[in-house]
């Protein structure tokens, strides 16, 4: 990583948006070296004329100066010999060190959100990262095997690298597709030819699930040179091959969560929060040398960090399908950023069954050893679903079909159908309640014994729902002392507030959910084993509120009772004295 012998990044990622991205523009233009305030009028009227983009427009030059001046960012170094009047200055230019990279990713989004829709900002930003990131771990690969082994021929370590990083080498045309070989382009042509690159790598890696990528390319044609010659040259500071994979693939999960959360396009339907991303894999204790399937991948975030918690994630397969294409390749880049290669993300609805059968084939297996699944809630069922019917192959009870209205017991039953060991599986929590035909799956479920724990979380943890989410845990290996019952957890309180009426699962909170899960403890208030008798008497209602709930006790001051009972005893006996004051003297008057 450059030696940068400059400020702290802290005055740069304060400065106002706005002026950030003029300092950018004047740092990409002047760099080191010197000029006047006459010259950065003149800077900015020329390429308003040239670009007609609106960047380069500014009233106030002097405000600019000044709000830079204060940042430390900018510094007066003379003044001009045949006019003391008029001062010289000279850019400052922050240090960015290894743990500034999250805030400096932050920074381009920001930049690409003024050129840029939110939806085509989001994926210009993740794609642009992973570009580097991948280009950076090929170039170190080629570095290293170029020292190791001289008299390799060079062709032969290029595809070396691409079996063992990513294909950024087209053997075809003898060609180098990394991030080098376009940050050398010519700038007019920059924008051509990181589309061109992007086209190209999305086709050689297609297998890999990168065939998303194509959509990042009219993406990067419509954007203005200036801001991409911006964003690369951010990037081109670092060398990120020098992060672990795991930690850069942190930074990128995190990415993926903030982006996600910030567009209402993506609400639910390609992110898992992190607190279910943290608890999940801990229910799961998978094994190794085991399949992992998400028939509703997203982001993957899910599956790779269920293999991450795993004891050896290089042992493991991971298996995802989801049906938007652009959400698998999120999810490839996901993997391969976090230093997953033992992948396959595919393109299609799990919920004809087909596409998941496909998928286990390539593997040579039928079934998947675990199942992670947060499917969209209440999702409508697709008229290609609905009109294969009680012919969907993972249908557990073909008797009652639910309706298509809400598909949360056709994927209950898919996570319970292809998996060997265990399925965890997120839920709306009015699935747990309904009547009809969602009643009967629930009461077939429950006959054959494989539902183990269900567990419901606090409202308000997920951003774009107040809804309070379910765990459902399916086991096939069910512990002997859970036979015929099922684990109740109700979890009402363990919460940190994380700003916006949002909130998180405390650690301690997760950890003891774990326990309880794992020991079967019952504990008032908390968690309930429930025997499947109780479950029939109830319509086979899974609603653990239901079940597990706290008795209020109720506390009596014993002394305040006691005054309180003498007061109206008091009073009870002089209210006799009065009475019968009262009748000797209605007496005494008849007598009379």
């Amino acid at each position: 990583m450059r030696d940068k012998h400059t400020p702290e990044l802290s005055r740069l990622k304060n400065l106002p948006p706005w002026a950030r991205r003029k300092y950018f523009l004047l740092k990409l233009e002047f760099g080191a070296k010197q000029f006047t305030i006459k010259d950065l009028e003149n800077f900015f009227q020329e390429k308003f004329k040239q670009t007609g983009n609106e960047e380069f427009l500014i009233k106030n030059i002097g405000e600019l100066v000044a709000v830079l001046s204060n940042a430390e960012l900018i510094k007066e170094v003379g003044s001009d010999p045949h006019d003391s009047r008029r001062k010289i200055y000279q850019l400052v230019f922050p240090e960015f060190e290894a743990k500034d990279l999250n805030e400096i990713l932050l920074i381009i989004s920001d930049h690409l959100r003024a050129s840029l829709s939110v939806q085509d900002s989001e994926q210009l930003f993740l794609a642009m990262i992973f570009y580097k990131t991948m280009s950076d771990r090929w170039h170190a690969f080629v570095d290293k095997h170029k020292s190791d082994f001289n008299r390799i021929n060079e062709r032969e370590i290029y595809l070396s690298a691409n079996d063992q990083v990513l294909r950024l080498y087209d053997p075809e045309n003898n060609e180098l597709l990394t991030w080098k070989s376009v940050v050398t382009s010519d700038q007019n042509l920059l924008n051509e030819k990181l589309a061109q690159v992007f086209k190209r790598i999305a086709k050689l890696n297609s297998d890999k699930g990168l065939s998303g990528l194509k959509y990042v390319v009219d993406i990067v044609k419509r954007l203005n040179s200036w801001e991409l010659s911006q964003i690369i040259e951010i990037l081109d500071l670092y060398d990120l091959s020098f992060y672990p994979p795991d930690e850069i693939g942190k930074f990128y999960r995190e990415l993926l969560d903030t982006v996600s959360k910030a567009s209402t396009k993506y609400r639910g339907e390609f992110l898992t929060v992190r607190t279910l991303r943290n608890l999940i894999p801990r229910l799961l204790n998978v094994k190794n040398d085991s399949v992992i399937l998400d028939p509703a991948a997203g982001t993957g975030s899910l599956l790779i960090e269920t293999a991450l918690n795993s004891e050896s994630p290089e042992t493991l397969r991971l298996l995802g399908l989801d049906i938007n294409e652009w959400a698998v390749t999120m999810a490839a880049m996901n993997a391969l950023i976090s230093g997953i290669s033992n992948y396959a993300f595919r393109v299609g609805d799990s919920l004809l069954g087909t596409p998941v059968e496909e998928l286990l084939k390539e593997f040579d297996t039928t079934r998947a050893d675990y199942v992670v699944l947060d499917p969209p809630w209440s999702a409508v069922v697709s008229r290609e679903v609905a009109a294969v019917g009680k012919n969907l192959p993972y249908l557990i009870d073909r008797d009652n079909l639910p309706s298509w209205r809400s598909a949360d017991w056709l994927w209950v039953q898919l996570a319970a159908f292809y998996c060997k060991r265990k399925s965890v599986v997120i839920l709306h929590p009015g699935a747990l309640s309904r009547l009809g035909a969602d009643k009967e799956i629930r009461k077939t479920l429950l006959s054959m014994d494989i539902i183990e724990a269900i567990i419901q979380l606090p409202s308000k943890l997920i951003p774009w729902t107040g809804i309070s989410p379910v765990v459902l845990v399916i086991n096939k290996e069910k512990p002997e002392t859970l036979k015929r019952k099922v684990l109740m957890i109700n979890v009402t309180e363990g919460v940190d507030e994380t700003g916006r009426g949002l909130i998180q699962l405390k650690q301690e909170s997760i950890d003891r959910i774990v326990s309880t899960y794992k020991s079967h403890e019952e504990v008032e208030g908390f968690s309930r084993i429930v025997p499947l008798e109780e479950l029939a008497e109830n319509d086979y209602n899974l609603t653990p509120q239901f079940y597990v709930f706290k008795r209020e006790s109720i506390k009596i001051n014993t002394k305040e009772v006691i005054s309180t009972l003498k007061e109206l005893l008091q009073k009870e006996e002089e209210l006799s004295r009065d009475v019968l004051a009262l009748v000797e003297k209605i007496l005494e008057a008849e007598t009379k």
